[in-house]
This record gives C-alpha cells, structure tokens and sequence, in this order.
C-alpha cells in the first residue's frame, strides 16, 4: 500500500527532531522481539511461546499481560513482514493524524479486542501471536479518518491496483468474515475435493480471523468517538438538538417572539393548547423566562 504524500499535505506535520515517530519504536520492538524469539527457541523450542503467547489457560490463571506480550512474537518472517509493512504505511500517517497518544492507544487497544474477542470464540491450541490485531486496528482507523483517500496497493503483492480507502477497509474486513463462514459452505457443493480444500481453509489453526474483526472493530470505534468519519444518526440527532438549543439561546427576544412564539399562539388560537407537543411548551416557557430577563 502506497499512499500518495501530496494528499496528506493539509492534515499531517513534522515531528520534532530528537523524538522518534511511535510506529518505528514499535516496528523495531516488533522486530527486535522475533529475533530474541527464534534465538530463544534455538535452545529451548517454545520456550518464548508457552509464556508470552496468549492461551485460555495462562489467562484463567491471571496471565492477562499476555494480551500484549503476545503482539510482539510472530509465527515466521512473512507473518512478522506482512504486519510490519502495513504497519510502516498506515502507521506513519496515523499517528500524524490524531497523535502519538491516540495511536498508541489504537495499536494496543485493538491488540487487546482482538484477543478478548478471540478468547471469546476459542483460541488456537497452540494460543496466539502475532500483531494483526494491532495492525489492523491502526489500518482501520486511518481509511475511517480518510475514507475517499485513493492509494495504490499490490495484490499478491506483484499487481499494482487503485482504490480507495474505504474500499480497502471493506475488503479487509470481507476477507476474515469469508473465512469465517468458509467452515459453513462445505454442504454447498457435492464436489469431495472442494469441500475438502474449504474446510481446510475454514479451520486453519494458525490464523486468528476473530481476533482480526476485533482489531478492525476497535480501530474503528476509537476514531469515530475521535469524531472522524461520518457520523451516525444519533450523532446527528444530538447534535442538531444542541444547535438548535444554542440558536433559541442566543436569539434576541423580539425576533423570538416573531419567528417561534407567534407560529405557537397561532397553533393555539386553532387547534386550542391541549394540541401543543412538549418541544412548544418548552419554546414558550423559554419565551417567557426571556421577556423577564427584559424586564429586570
């Protein structure tokens, strides 16, 4: 993925000299930590593994670090590659977006709803490792900040294609949902090799597709609350309420009589008082501490 510099112009800023950017602290832990691992397990094999990787058993025990311990062990230098380079792109400008704090709390934040909602379905025998979750929290996040960005991805990593954030966003989250359900479409054929190849492909135990939905749920949400993206309707609804209470507020009264009082006593004079909705009421009783005000 490739994001063109001169789109980001207007939103990002340079960091100040001396202090490195969080996204190359954390790839370099991240890398730093898959040496150590393999180091580890050319003397004792798992050893790294059994104690840092995230298992239901370690955490009935109360091993709850391991839901960040276990972000940064990975199972071999694709896994390792594949997150560090995603995490290079959608990193750097994430956190020159909503700052170091906030992306800090993204990456982990969705480390660890991913492991929560993993734990929650059933994890791998073996546990979990990797930082996906974490990646795809923050990758998630920056395409909500900038949904109609265009960037330029490599599929199979050989092709170069076009598309904007949010469809990148979409195509993510398809994918683990896809091989969610994948276990569910076996029946769907009455082919014995392809039904076999889907239910390999379904209950593959090393990939952790709950665990991603968490990280994207979570990068998504923690942007949102940011106030990035489109809002939701009751976001809406709420805000033009209080737009609404601060125009009455700040009216002058003359011009409230005229433009809310006179259509409410016109209402009145037909249909008599008992027809007026409470959100009326309100206005009058608002007309009325006005007029007071006046007085004093």
């Amino acid at each position: 993925m490739r994001i063109p510099r001169r789109q980001l112009q207007p939103f990002t800023h340079r960091w100040p000299v001396g202090h490195p950017p969080l996204w190359i602290v954390l790839i370099a832990a991240n890398v730093g930590c898959f040496f150590a691992q393999k180091l580890v397990d050319v003397s004792q094999p798992d050893l790294a593994e059994s104690y840092a990787a995230l298992t239901g058993a370690a955490i009935s025990h109360g091993y709850v670090w391991q839901f960040v311990t276990s972000t940064f062990l990975h199972l071999n230098v694709l896994h390792l590659l594949t997150n560090m380079v995603l995490l290079f792109f959608a990193g750097r400008e994430l956190e020159a977006l909503i700052g170091p704090r906030h992306f800090l709390s993204v990456y982990f934040g969705g480390g660890i709803m991913g492991g929560l909602v993993q734990l929650m379905i059933g994890l791998p025998a073996n546990g979990m490792i990797g930082a996906s979750a974490c990646v795809l929290a923050v990758l998630i996040a920056f395409t909500t900040i900038l949904p109609e960005l265009e960037l330029t991805c490599l599929l199979f990593l050989v092709i170069p294609i076009r598309l904007r954030a949010k469809t990148l966003a979409l195509g993510i989250v398809s994918v683990s949902v896809f091989f969610i359900l994948v276990p569910y479409m076996g029946h769907l054929t009455h082919i014995a090799s392809v039904n076999h190849v889907l239910w390999l492909i379904g209950n593959n135990p090393v990939t952790a597709h709950y665990a991603h939905l968490g990280g994207c749920l979570f990068g998504w949400l923690y942007v949102k609350q940011l106030g990035y993206g489109n809002p939701w309707w009751i976001q809406k609804y709420f805000f033009d309420k209080r737009q609404q209470a601060d125009r009455l507020e700040h009216m002058a009264p003359a011009q409230f009589i005229t433009e809310e009082i006179d259509p409410i006593l016109e209402k009145i004079s037909r249909d008599g008082i008992n027809s007026l909705t409470r959100s009326e009421r309100r206005i009058l009783q608002m007309g009325c501490n006005k007029i007071k005000k006046v007085r004093r």
